[in-house]
């Protein structure tokens, strides 16, 4: 676990006619980064100093050792790995029964052999979360590569002929970037749709994708891993109970790979079922070796929202699985205390306190001494957790169920259907029916793009006439389609289950964009600990996918039961209340509007009129009302538009950046 800078200059001819290779202050970049690793740093510089490579390190595996950045024998290939790659132990020893020889103890080593090995499609062998970037003296090319699910962060640009990445925004300052606004990707929501930021000309590399760049200049991203999904006309052969008993298996070895650390371990526990199982197996697989072993749970309490508020029912799992309990009570005041330092780590907007939460509970975790903790992410995006998905699982009967096992009645899915699309809710929220979706008709009829953005964006009247008539009306759903590969579309509209294909953008935009991000390493790595995500292990992604929609979301009961395999499969391991719930998101308390609430704090400091004009692009008397809006009706969507310029207005001060200009 770590944090990364990289740079790469392009072939320049200066006026008299030699190559110009300006030195970059790596050091100073290493400084802004440094709490993504704490333990040691480390600096290459190519000999012609074309490339150079830094790294900050969070030392989990081989404490001693495994210092970066790494090079092969032939001292040709340099490497600098963010996070860890899994069952290292046994593929090392293949590797040096092949003739391998490795200098360090350390699961990064794997990088740099397997491409050695296989060159660009050494990324097929590794199993974990990771961002990598791979400097080829003998080709004179930079790799850059980014894990399946884009749970580790990887950022780049070009500046005076120079390609830069790192794992955050911020350290671009160092080599004299100079932010500004990427107005059109406010406007379109590309923060949290597709690859790119709030800042012109800075990118994300999308999960599952490698970038190669050369030194005369040539760039190329290319997708080396996708998510798949069945025939949706097509019936499964595989009975249920062999389907229950290939997500057990798949979620235990998931589990057991992931506890492999040199370091204390905790997990982050609530009140659902992802992380009890987790915290079920964990214990489970650690007792098999000593009776008496206690692994520490850490859950957060919100002391102003109980029917938020999971740490009662966190407590009653821990109890039962016999771990250890450590319970963070947090107040309103308390999330709107660190919302600053929140946006600040996460370098996009945050829509609400949710990331405040998550930000606390780190340095809480990392507090108590520990630096490695396992989370829930990712389950509802393969077992169909969350509730929004609902709609699509009941837009078309589920054809590919065997013996149509879980499936409501033709007349019960219609008639639910109904309910659903006339009072949609996401999140919490309860939504506008949709009577015209713009991008619909592209992805097999279904609208959550276009929900999605109006829940965490900006809309229309929160912009001046002259952006909307430069950049047009925000179209959010047309944005995360657009992100989407064509062959994915088309499969959407002809081959996937709508369900199927809700899971997958959502997996592909919403998920590395937002929950991996503020609710996830972001947040983390800003007290620098190391999340690792067992529900994205892709061995059981990929078995998962392939199951059918009904034993995932089952709909033959008196309700619809969410994640009915995944409770199925961890029944052993789980509180039989755990099994009976209903799944409740991660979501942190709405603010109250009262004359003294916490929130004002944030509004008076930086929702001003001279603030928020000063960003170039924001209309000051929309935000002005919705401001005026919330005070007196509390209303949870004008409380996002105003915290979404809020976060806007912090990053401006925070980078410094530049008034947009039109």
């Amino acid at each position: 676990m770590c944090g990364f800078t990289a740079y790469l200059h392009f072939d320049t001819v200066s006026k008299d006619g030699g190559v110009h290779l300006p030195a970059l202050d790596l050091e100073s970049s290493l400084d802004l980064i440094h709490h993504r690793g704490p333990d040691s740093r480390g600096i290459y510089i190519s000999s012609d100093g074309r490339c150079g490579l830094g790294h900050a390190r969070l030392s989990i595996i081989d404490l001693e050792g495994g210092q970066q950045p790494l090079s092969n024998v032939d001292n040709n290939i340099h490497a600098v790995v963010n996070g860890e790659l899994y069952d290292h132990d046994r593929l090392m020893k293949e590797l040096k029964e092949q003739g391998h020889h490795f200098k360090t103890k350390c699961d990064s080593e794997l990088a740099l052999h397997f491409y050695q090995d296989y060159d660009t499609d050494f990324l097929e062998h590794l199993r974990g979360e990771f961002a990598v970037a791979i400097w080829d003296e003998r080709n004179s090319r930079l790799l850059l590569a980014r894990d399946r699910f884009g749970i580790k962060p990887v950022y780049y640009t070009i500046i005076n002929n120079t390609l830069m990445a790192a794992s955050e925004i911020k350290a671009f300052l160092a080599f004299g970037w100079k932010p500004e606004w990427d107005v059109d990707s406010i406007v379109n929501d590309g923060p949290s749709a597709d690859g790119r930021t709030c800042f012109k000309g800075v990118y994300k590399l999308p999960a599952g994708h490698y970038l190669t760049a050369t030194s005369s200049g040539s760039i190329y991203c290319r997708q080396y891993w996708d998510a798949e999904y069945p025939d949706k006309n097509v019936e499964d052969t595989r009975t249920v109970e062999e389907m229950v008993q290939g997500v057990r298996e798949r979620l235990i070895e998931a589990v057991r790979l992931r506890m492999r650390a040199d370091v204390p371990l905790g997990i982050y526990l609530s009140g659902g079922i992802d992380s009890s199982a987790i915290a079920g197996v964990v214990t489970d697989l650690l007792r098999k070796d000593n009776p008496d072993a206690k692994v520490d749970t850490f859950a957060i309490s919100f002391t102003d929202g109980k029917n938020f508020d999971e740490g009662d029912i966190a407590e009653r799992t821990a109890a039962f699985c016999g771990a250890n309990f450590h319970k963070l009570p947090v107040s309103q005041q308390d999330l709107i205390d660190n919302y600053a330092d929140a946006v600040w780590h996460t370098e996009q907007p945050l829509p609400n306190l949710n990331a405040s939460g998550k930000f606390l509970l780190s340095k809480y975790c990392r507090d108590a001494g520990i630096k490695v903790v396992m989370t829930g992410e990712g389950s509802d995006e393969h077992f169909i957790g969350y509730e929004f998905f609902y709609t699509d699982y009941l837009r078309e009967a589920d054809k590919s169920s065997p013996g149509g096992f879980g499936t409501p009645t033709e007349e019960r899915r219609l008639k639910l259907f109904k309910e659903r699309t006339e009072n949609p809710t996401m999140m919490h929220f309860k939504l506008n029916p949709m009577a015209d979706s713009p991008t619909a008709h592209r992805w097999n009829n279904i609208v959550m793009q276009d929900y999605f953005g109006s829940l965490i964006s900006l809309p229309k009247d929160a912009f001046t006439d002259k952006v909307i008539k430069r950049h047009g009306p925000p179209g959010y759903g047309t944005t995360y389609l657009e992100f989407l590969s064509p062959i994915s579309r088309a499969k959407a509209r002809k081959t996937w289950h709508p369900v199927h294909a809700s899971l997958y953008l959502e997996s592909r935009t919403f998920l590395p964009n937002i929950l991996l991000n503020f609710l996830g390493d972001r947040t983390e790595m800003a007290h620098s600990i190391e999340a690792r995500t067992p529900f994205l292990d892709h061995h059981l992604c990929e078995y998962v996918n392939s199951l059918p929609p009904s034993v995932k979301l089952r709909g033959d009961g008196e309700k619809l039961n969410e994640k009915w395999i995944l409770k199925e499969a961890m029944k052993p391991y789980i509180t039989e209340e755990v099994y009976n719930r209903t799944k409740h998101p991660y979501v942190a308390p709405p603010s109250t509007n009262s004359a003294d609430a916490p929130p004002l704090q944030l509004i008076n400091k930086y929702l001003t009129k001279e603030k928020v004009e000063q960003l170039g692009w924001a209309n000051w008397t929309f935000i002005e009302s919705q401001r005026d809006y919330w005070m007196a009706s509390g209303d949870r969507l004008a409380f996002k538009d105003i915290f979404v310029v809020i976060s806007y207005v912090i990053l401006s001060e925070r980078f410094g950046v530049a008034p947009a200009i039109f």
